[in-house]
């Protein structure tokens, strides 16, 4: 395998195939209230969108086994490997979804076709971005600010689904776009896909890991040593990108379509919404690389779930006033913006060379199944009931995340 030379050459495939990927799931929920008219009719909005967002959450649970199976490829063949699989997996069963027909034509069978590929989305998902984040990190000298690249795929793409739609809408109406044109945003993927993979043709290996694989007198199976020896690592990831994942879901899935559900804010807006955390991510992921590099992970983290709690306690301010929600959607933006890009050195920095891949992807997998992945559909659910309840559960999800990460470092600092 040929080694591949760090430049500009190589963030820009990693960063482009990862935005891609990123495209290809966020759309699924920036598009919840059309796919939910398509595929879930009901005559209250509300359930069609706590419906969406359950199969939303159970796409989730296929990425903890694509983290275990393209980690372990990434970690036994390589990085570059893993990548290619990952992006072609993603981009057909995403294609796929912007021609199934719609619950009034196949019926039942329709939510079993759009499960499927969401499950598909998943799988491939679990293992795509903990194997970018492993191949930059291998391969850069400044590991910390360097993740921020790879981890601006992530606004990037959500802005990129967004500002799809939101064209989609300006062009077309939004009655067209409800109606059918929000397929053409899914269809795009299949283009999209064939680029990314053409930047991901010209990938050579990493530097670390093979010179880990020419040391190593035995290559030991990654799942047992990520499972066995770094079990503890493995939790305080979990609980580190669940929580965060499931702040990121809040401020740019839920709160706007639940908005929109409830007449707050027009469909436009709710995109305009969704693009403004989007971009105030970004700016937040591009600070917190220079803070971790210059301060280290747990400055940053520590800072982000502070304005995590904030956000989520004001649940029910921003779901009855259209100005504090705008405010709640930008603060959680830029707060996740804050955590995102040391959570992945944080994580990375947790496990071995050899079991990396599945470590890093693991933990942010099953994080974000269990505690990320479900959260819209709960706290629809506990809205339902009581709107700062549904925050509390939030803020909670907070603490957990940032008492796991305090706990470790402090501990590692002995």
């Amino acid at each position: 395998m040929a080694e591949t030379k760090i430049g500009l050459g190589l963030v820009a495939g990693v960063v482009s195939g990862t935005i891609l990927e990123w495209y290809d799931t966020f759309l699924f929920a920036v598009a919840a209230s059309y796919i939910g008219s398509a595929f879930f009719p009901s005559k209250n909005p509300v359930t069609e969108l706590a419906n969406v967002f359950l199969t939303f959450a159970l796409g989730f649970f296929a990425r903890p086994l694509g983290a275990i199976f393209f980690g372990w490829l990434g970690d036994r063949y390589g990085r570059r490997t893993a990548m290619f699989w990952t992006l072609a997996t993603a981009g057909i069963a995403t294609a796929l979804i912007g021609v199934v027909p719609p619950y009034s034509d196949l019926g039942a069978l329709a939510v079993a076709i759009v499960v499927l590929l969401r499950v598909l989305q998943g799988f491939a998902l679990g293992g795509e971005w903990g194997t970018a984040v492993n191949y930059l990190f291998e391969n850069v000298k400044r590991k910390r600010l360097f993740m921020a690249f790879v981890q601006s795929g992530v606004p990037l793409g959500l802005l990129f689904a967004a500002g799809v739609l939101l064209a989609l809408t300006a062009a077309l109406g939004n009655a067209a776009v409800s109606a059918w044109g929000w397929r053409a945003a899914f269809l795009l993927s299949l283009l999209l896909v064939v680029i990314g993979l053409f930047f991901r043709f010209k990938f050579g290996e990493t530097l670390e890991y093979l010179e880990a694989r020419r040391r190593a007198e035995k290559v030991e199976n990654p799942i047992a040593v990520a499972y066995g020896k770094y079990w503890k690592e493995l939790v305080v990831g979990i609980f580190l990108a669940g929580a965060a994942g499931a702040v990121f879901y809040y401020g740019n899935a839920f709160l706007p379509n639940l908005a929109g559900a409830l007449k707050l804010v027009t469909a436009q807006a709710k995109f305009e919404a969704v693009v403004l955390f989007a971009l105030l991510d970004l700016i937040g992921i591009i600070i917190s690389g220079f803070l971790a590099e210059r301060m280290g992970n747990l400055l940053p983290i520590t800072l982000g779930f502070i304005l995590f709690i904030i956000g989520a306690l004001l649940i029910t301010y921003a779901l009855s006033n259209a100005a504090v929600f705008f405010v709640v959607v930008l603060l959680t933006g830029f707060a996740h913006g804050i955590v995102y890009t040391p959570e992945a050195a944080f994580l990375a920095e947790l496990f071995p060379t050899l079991a990396r891949a599945t470590g890093v992807s693991s933990a942010y997998q099953i994080g974000n199944t269990v505690l990320a992945g479900t959260a819209p559909y709960i706290m629809t659910v506990i809205v339902g009931v009581d709107k700062f309840l549904g925050g509390v559960y939030l803020a909670s999800l907070a603490v957990l995340g940032l008492a796991g990460v305090l706990a470790y470092g402090l501990r590692a600092r002995r």
